[in-house]
């Protein structure tokens, strides 16, 4: 057996701050024992050396809580690459090299104190291809769940992450194939925001009756749906269609709140992105007039954002990794700072990127209840006294934290 004991000041279990210690939290074998009250560890450690004859590791950790998790990323790509015709050339590089910056990226999130991962989708199959390399190695890594690749409309948005589907039978034919290595189903329901005109580029990219085959298909192949989807025409598709969450959602509407809330239907904001674009407009040429439509849109989505929070949807931290200046690791810490200057709670942001995607995808909770999984990480200090806290990570508890439970 191998075991340590955290003595901390307090902790976040996913749901509710713990700040009245100090606390002994034991961890044996990737999982929490107990949380003593009190500064305990040198009897933690004795009792277990009498016990099991091992020797318990004691740990100073100012501030403990689950690992976070990133919901929306896309290892495959470098965010933090800034040149265009970079960026253009790379979606055509050799597979060994996309692998190596997957690598990569899968370090930096780890780095972050990220330590679940969904990837949301990539056509050359990165995603799939590390997911596998975790499985084969025994170093520490963050656990990653993958959509594979994503499903479009022939010759619409979304030609770096997805399959095309042209009619009925392509799409469940194509749902079939990926089904083996994907562990929810990404769907390209719309295409992109015109940040010149404020407002969505195109039509959607599948009706009513396609989005319903796409998603009943999924669940009888026991994988869960998230879908690329903004506007006001799509999302209403993406509500009626039952997708189990909803990524960007720009140009949310209050009406479809209170349906999101009665199906249980997540929310992935994704502020990352565009801010990036609002805050340095000279890299894409945009002027003032644009970057007034740019924040706009922003100011409409921190509204949305807390209304939906306060109604009761699902809100779940993701940032949109890999996208145009958007870092991995860091991208998602600034998507909780997003999450905040919207209004949301702290316990409530801090909850998006910890308890809440873990319980929607049927991940094993990381609660601190005995027998829970130490998939946990030690900061320098409290957020709930200054949230940069959340940018100093001491050290990482990884652990496997997912079993998976039908849709």
């Amino acid at each position: 057996m191998s075991s340590i004991a955290l003595l901390t000041h307090g902790y976040f279990d996913g749901t509710r701050l713990h700040e009245r210690g100090p606390y002994t939290i034991e961890i044996a074998n990737g999982l929490v024992e107990q949380v003593h009250a009190g500064d305990v560890g040198a009897a933690v450690a004795a009792r277990r050396l009498q016990q099991f004859g091992e020797k318990c590791e004691v740990i100073a950790a100012p501030f403990v809580m689950p690992g976070l998790v990133e919901a929306h990323c896309h290892l495959f790509l470098d965010g933090a690459e800034l040149d265009f015709q970079k960026r253009k050339d790379y979606l055509t590089a050799p597979k060994d090299e996309m692998l190596a910056v997957g690598r990569r990226t899968l370090g930096q999130n780890l780095a972050a104190g990220i330590t679940l991962i969904r990837d949301a989708g990539d056509l050359h199959g990165i995603n799939t291809a590390l997911k596998a390399e975790l499985t084969q190695q025994s170093a520490v890594a963050p656990e990653l769940l993958s959509a594979g690749r994503a499903i479009r409309k022939a010759g619409r948005y979304g030609s770096f992450m997805a399959v095309e589907v042209t009619d009925a039978d392509s799409v469940v034919r194509t749902i079939r194939e990926l089904a083996p290595t994907a562990d929810q189903l990404k769907i390209l329901l719309t295409g992109i925001i015109d940040f010149e005109k404020g407002k969505m580029k195109g039509g959607v990219q599948f009706d009513l009756a396609e989005a319903k085959l796409i998603v009943q298909t999924a669940r009888e192949l026991g994988l869960r749906t998230f879908a690329h989807c903004s506007g006001p025409e799509g999302l209403r598709i993406a509500v009626a269609a039952g997708i189990n969450s909803i990524e960007h959602g720009f140009f949310m509407e209050r009406d479809l709140l209170r349906a999101l809330v009665d199906q249980g239907i997540a929310w992935v904001p994704t502020f990352a992105p565009v801010y990036f674009q609002y805050a340095r407009p000279e890299l894409s040429g945009w002027n003032q007039q644009t970057v007034a439509a740019l924040w706009a849109i922003l100011e409409h989505h921190f509204e949305h954002v807390a209304l939906a929070s306060e109604m009761g949807v699902p809100i779940v931290a993701g940032s949109d990794a890999g996208s145009y200046g958007v870092p991995h690791g860091q991208g998602l810490i600034d998507e909780l700072f997003f999450l905040r200057r919207a209004g949301l709670p702290l316990d409530k942001v801090l909850a998006a990127a910890t308890s809440v995607p873990r319980r929607l995808w049927g991940c094993r909770a990381v609660d601190f209840t005995p027998g829970s999984r130490a998939a946990l990480i030690v900061l320098e200090g409290s957020p709930f006294q200054k949230l940069e806290h959340l940018c100093r990570v001491r050290r990482i508890l990884p652990a496997s934290a997912c079993s998976h439970v039908s849709p």
